[in-house]
């Protein structure tokens, strides 16, 4: 094989996979507290949507009139609803994740989003929620630590959910089988 026809070859190759890429689609669930957590979940699906991926802000686009404990554990269970991002920062989303990681069609799409000083493995601690981390990290390995503006030297939740949706999609477009949910 000559090197331009080697050449041509590798081109199209990856035409074809940038082709698939664009038409793959994504649907992104963003979960966590009020306030300024919501300003920032409203942030990010603004950066998830200009790349083309469906993101949902519960508190925006589902119905006032269903309870949010009803409506959301239904849609998340949905196997169109690819990735749930939890940022925890409240009782109420902790409240979420107890509910959402004990369910088994929840459980494997939950990337949960703490600060670093409850992560499991940047700092252990004793409470019943940090081991709770651990085991759904050990479970499904999606416990990432984010740094909210402290010191710590981690992403912020606006960087790592964006990075991790993006491969997500690119997984779930040119190798479906490896993907997990």
């Amino acid at each position: 094989m000559s090197g331009g026809t080697a050449v041509r070859r590798v081109h199209a190759i990856r035409e074809a996979m940038e082709d698939r890429l664009k038409r793959s689609g994504l649907l992104v669930m963003l979960l966590g507290s009020s306030g300024r957590g919501l300003d920032e979940r409203r942030a990010v699906a603004h950066v998830l949507r200009s790349r083309g991926i469906v993101a949902l802000v519960p508190e925006d686009d589902f119905s006032p009139e269903i309870g949010p404990s009803v409506i959301e554990e239904d849609i998340l269970e949905r196997s169109d609803v690819d990735l749930v991002f939890l940022s925890i920062e409240s009782w109420g989303a902790a409240t979420e994740f107890g509910q959402f990681s004990s369910n088994p069609r929840i459980a494997p799409k939950l990337r949960v989003l703490v600060r670093p000083e409850y992560h499991p493995v940047h700092s252990p601690s004793g409470s019943y929620l940090s081991d709770l981390y651990l085991t759904h990290l050990v479970r499904y390995g999606h416990v990432y630590p984010v740094d909210g503006g402290r010191q710590a030297p981690v992403p912020s939740a606006k960087a790592l959910i964006p990075m991790l949706a993006e491969r997500h999609r690119e997984i779930k477009a040119l190798r479906p089988p490896n993907i997990t949910k």
